[in-house]
C-alpha cells in the first residue's frame, strides 16, 4: 500500500482496505518529505492500494508531480482510493486514476472516502468511523476474492469525475500562527509532511512551503496552534454550516460488479 496521511485518515481507510487482502502488506508512507526521495518499482501481477487524500476537489499538485516522477507500475494493479473532507471529491478520483494508469498501472477499483476535515473537528467528526472502515475492509476481501477467480477483467475502470479537471487548490502564503503555550517539544515538525517548520524552533513555519494540512494543529499536545487569519475563519464558519450536518457515505468502483451490500 502506497498512501499519503497528514492526519492519519488517508491511512486508517487504505489499512482496511488492505487487511482485506492480506495479513502481511508492504508499507509505502509517502507522508514525509524523506519518503518521497527515492523512485518506487512495482512489478507485473502487483496490486497496490494507493491512498490520498482530496485537496479542493483535487490530487494534491504536488503529489501529482511525485508520482509523475517517482512512480512506475509495469502493470501492477492499482486500487485508487481518495478521502475528502465531506464536501465533494470532485475529479480527484479520476485525475489519480489518470496518473497511475499514465505511469503504467492497470486501474482495478477505487473508492472515495470521507475523513474527519483537517480545517476543523466540526465536519466529518471522527471518520472514517467504523460503518467506514468494515465498509473499506469488505471492499478490499472482495476485490481480492475476484482477482484469484478470473483470468481477465470484464472491463476497463471507469470512476466519477470530469476533463478538465476543476481548478486546483491555490496555496495562498498563510501563517500558521504558534502562541506562547508552545513548549517547542518538536512534535509538529518531526510530522510536517512538507518540512515547513524549523525542527529547533517550532514557532518557526515557512508558509510558502505550508500546504494547510494542518498536522501540527492537530497534533499539537498544548493547542498552541491555529490558523488566525480573519479571512480563514470567515469561510470555516461558513463552511461548518453548510457541511457539518450532512453525512457523506463512500463510494465504490470497480471493473467487477460490486456494491457496498455485496
Amino acid at each position: 500500500m502506497l498512501y499519503f496521511s497528514a492526519t492519519y485518515t488517508t491511512k486508517k481507510v487504505i489499512k482496511s482496505i488492505a487487511k482485506g487482502f492480506y495479513d502481511d502488506v508492504k508499507e509505502y508512507d509517502i507522508t514525509l518529505p524523506k519518503n518521497r526521495i527515492n523512485s518506487l518499482n512495482f512489478k507485473e501481477n502487483d496490486v497496490v492500494i494507493i491512498g490520498v487524500p482530496v485537496y479542493a476537489g483535487r490530487v494534491p499538485e504536488f503529489l501529482s508531480e511525485y508520482f509523475s516522477e517517482k512512480i512506475h507500475g509495469n502493470n501492477a494493479y492499482a486500487v485508487l482510493i481518495v478521502v475528502y473532507g465531506n464536501r465533494a471529491y470532485d475529479d480527484a478520483l479520476l485525475e489519480l486514476k489518470d496518473i497511475f494508469e499514465g505511469r503504467g498501472f492497470i486501474g482495478i477499483a477505487g473508492g472515495a472516502f470521507i475523513g474527519e476535515h483537517s480545517y476543523t473537528e466540526k465536519i466529518a467528526t471522527g471518520r472514517p468511523d467504523d460503518s467506514d472502515l468494515n465498509i473499506a475492509y469488505k471492499f478490499g476481501m472482495d476485490i481480492n476474492e475476484k482477482i484469484n477467480s478470473i483470468d481477465r477483467f470484464p472491463q476497463k475502470l471507469t470512476v466519477k469525475g470530469n476533463y478538465p479537471y476543476r481548478k486546483g487548490m491555490v496555496y495562498e502564503p498563510v501563517m500558521i500562527d504558534t502562541d506562547e503555550s508552545c513548549i517547542n517539544c518538536g512534535i509538529c515538525s518531526m510530522h510536517c509532511p512538507m518540512g515547513a517548520i524549523d525542527k529547533y524552533d517550532n514557532k518557526s513555519i515557512d508558509i510558502f512551503k505550508c500546504i494547510r494540512c494542518c498536522s501540527c494543529i492537530k497534533r499539537c499536545p498544548v493547542n498552541a496552534k491555529d490558523i488566525n487569519y480573519d479571512p480563514h475563519k470567515k469561510f470555516l464558519i461558513e463552511f461548518i454550516s453548510k457541511y457539518s450536518t450532512v453525512r457523506q457515505e463512500p463510494e465504490l468502483f470497480s471493473v467487477f460488479t460490486y456494491s457496498i451490500s455485496d
